[in-house]
């Protein structure tokens, strides 16, 4: 087989990384220049961003199985950090999705999702970091 699992990881983490960072960059942008338009466009590039993270760490938990020992899991910086990351911003989606008409009124609530928004994706972004690392990409 030309390819395995663990080749086609690496191609995989560039579609969530760049996707939850633009997504946060339409987040700010909407919330300095109320537009509804960029509003829409994080909201939605967000859902693609959270579909294909899922993909992406079902390709590399298979990637850490074939390469690994399963009992090494936890000292597995990198992954546990994308785990982390892509956790938190899963619940801010669904926040986002179930409480949409209160994040778009509340200014407080908008810094409070944009303040966890932004820590989720510089914790996604360390964690591929250490990534690129445990492969030799850096």
């Amino acid at each position: 087989m030309p390819w395995s699992i663990t080749e086609i990881h690496p191609l995989l983490v560039h579609f969530p990384i760049a996707l939850y960072s633009t997504g946060l960059l339409f987040d700010i942008i909407s919330r300095f220049n109320y537009q509804s338009e960029m509003e829409s466009a994080g909201f939605w590039i967000m859902g693609v961003a959270v579909l294909s993270s899922i993909f992406t760490i079902a390709a590399g938990f298979i990637a850490f199985a074939d390469q690994g020992n399963m009992l090494d899991i936890f000292k597995f910086t990198h992954g546990l950090l994308e785990i982390t990351a892509n956790l938190l911003l899963y619940l801010l989606f669904y926040l986002r999705f179930s409480f949409q008409l209160e994040l778009r009124f509340s200014i407080a609530k908008q810094n409070v999702f944009l303040l966890f928004h932004s820590l989720a994706v510089g914790i996604l972004f360390y964690g591929a970091h250490l990534g690129a690392i445990a492969a030799e990409r850096f």
